[in-house]
C-alpha cells in the first residue's frame, strides 16, 4: 500500500490496536501501518511521524489522549530516552500477557502453527534490580545509548541493574568508549573496559558453583535462569532419556546442572576457553560421565549423535540470538534424538527453527516463556519437541 501522503514532522491521532514483538505499538492511518513506541493496545495517542517507508511509517509518541488502565508511571527518569527499556509504562502483569501474545503471534506468522502451545510467561522474582551486567558508554560520564542510537545519555543509576552495580556507578568512573560492570551471585562487582586475561567470576545456580570468564556471556537474571533450569530438568526427567547432548554449551551450564539425571553428558562450544572451563567445572563438581568438545556445533553435532542411542538421547539447543545454523537443522533431519529442548532469547528465530524441525518429523509439545528481561520487550523461551519416529 502507498503511504497516504505522510510526511516527517506531521502530527496524527491514532488508535493503537496491538503491541508487536519488539515493543512498538501498531496504529493505522487510512489503513497504513504506523509503528509507535511506549504505547499500549487500546490507547488513543497523538504521534509525530519520524520516517515514512513503502509499507509502514515510524512515529514518536507526543501524548496519550486516552490511556490504558494498564499504564503506570515509569520508575526511571531516563525512560523513553534510554534504549534499554520499552515497557516501564506497563504494569507487570500486563507485560507478561503482552509477551505471551507476541510469542503466540510469532509462532503463527513465522512458525506457521495455527494453534501454538504457548504457556503463560514465568515471571521474574525481581521486576527491577535484576540485571547482573550492564555496559556503559563514554567519553566522560557513563551513559547509555539513546533510543535512536545517535548519542549517549548520562546516567547516575539504572533501575533494572543490580543494587551492587548501582553502588559502583556512584564512584568515580571515567569512561573512554565502553565500560562493563558485572556482578556475580555473591555481590562482587567487576569493572573493566576489556576483561583481564584469565579473570574469572563465580556464579552459583541451583546450589552448584560454576566459574565463568568475566567477559563471557552468562544469563543476566539469576532468579529466572534458576526457574528455567528447574523447568528444563523437569522436561528431561519426564522424557526418560539417559544421554544429554548440550549444543552451544558455553561453560556447561545446562549439561552440568542436568548431569545428575543422565548416564552421560556431552557438550560442544566454539570457544575453546569456555570448553576448558566446562571441563574444570565438571571436575570441581566431581563428575566423571562427561565429554566436552571445542568446535562448531555445525561440525560436531553429527559426530556426537553418532555415539548415542538416539531413542535415549535428549538434545539441548541454546544457540546465539541468530538461531541454529542450517547444518544443525540438516543434521537433525537425518539423526533424530528422541527429545529436543530448545532454549532461546529470540522467539522469532526459535519459531523459524521450530518450523524446520516440524517439517523434519518433530512434534512441538509446548513453549514455555520466561521473563528474563522485565521492563523490556525481550523474553526467553524454552520449547520442548519430540521425535515422531
Amino acid at each position: 500500500m502507498t503511504a497516504p501522503h505522510l510526511q516527517p514532522g506531521q502530527h496524527l491521532e491514532l488508535d493503537i490496536t496491538t503491541v508487536a514483538f519488539g515493543g512498538d505499538g501498531i496504529g493505522r492511518h487510512e489503513n497504513f501501518v504506523v509503528f509507535v513506541p511506549f504505547v499500549i493496545a487500546g490507547e488513543r495517542v497523538e504521534v509525530e511521524i519520524v520516517e515514512v517507508k513503502r509499507r509502514f511509517a515510524t512515529a514518536d509518541l507526543v501524548r496519550v489522549i486516552q490511556p490504558s488502565p494498564h499504564r503506570i508511571e515509569p520508575r526511571c527518569p531516563c525512560y523513553a530516552q534510554c534504549a534499554g527499556c520499552q515497557y516501564q509504562h506497563v504494569d507487570y502483569a500486563h507485560q507478561l500477557a503482552m509477551k505471551r501474545a507476541q510469542i503466540r503471534d510469532v509462532f503463527q506468522r513465522i512458525g506457521k502453527i495455527a494453534e501454538p502451545p504457548i504457556e503463560p510467561v514465568g515471571p521474574s522474582p525481581r521486576q527491577y534490580h535484576y540485571r547482573n551486567k550492564i555496559v556503559v558508554h563514554g567519553p566522560g560520564q557513563p551513559g547509555f545509548w539513546t533510543t535512536r542510537g545517535r548519542s549517549v545519555i548520562p546516567i547516575a543509576q539504572c533501575p533494572i541493574a543490580r543494587e551492587e552495580i548501582n553502588a559502583a556507578l556512584t564512584g568515580p568512573l571515567a569512561v573512554d568508549k565502553h565500560l562493563t560492570l558485572r556482578c556475580d551471585t555473591a555481590g562482587r562487582v567487576r569493572v573493566f573496559a576489556e576483561p583481564p586475561a584469565g579473570d574469572l567470576i563465580e556464579e552459583t545456580v541451583l546450589g552448584k558453583t560454576l566459574q565463568v570468564p568475566a567477559g563471557s556471556f552468562f544469563q543476566v537474571n539469576a532468579g529466572v535462569i534458576e526457574k528455567a533450569l528447574e523447568h528444563t530438568r523437569q522436561i528431561f526427567s519426564a522424557g526418560r532419556c539417559r544421554v544429554l547432548v548440550d549444543a552451544y554449551c558455553g561453560v556447561g551450564l545446562f549439561a552440568l546442572l542436568l548431569a545428575d539425571l543422565a548416564d552421560h553428558v556431552y557438550g560442544m562450544e566454539l570457544d575453546a576457553a569456555a570448553i576448558q572451563l566446562a571441563n574444570q567445572n565438571a571436575e570441581r563438581l566431581g563428575l566423571q560421565h562427561y565429554d566436552f568438545y571445542p568446535g562448531t556445533t555445525d561440525r560436531l553435532l553429527f559426530y556426537t549423535l553418532r555415539q548415542c542411542k538416539l531413542e535415549e538421547t535428549c538434545l539441548i539447543l541454546d544457540p546465539p540470538r541468530s538461531g541454529c545454523g542450517k547444518q544443525v537443522l540438516k543434521t537433525l533431519a537425518k539423526q533424530k534424538p528422541r527429545q529436543v529442548i530448545y532454549v532461546s532469547c529470540a522467539p522469532d528465530m526459535l519459531a523459524r527453527d521450530v518450523k524446520e524441525l516440524l517439517a523434519a518429523g518433530y512434534r512441538l509439545e509446548r513453549v514455555t516463556p520466561f521473563d528474563m528481561f522485565p521492563q523490556t520487550a525481550h523474553c526467553e523461551a524454552v520449547a520442548e519437541l519430540r521425535s515422531s519416529q
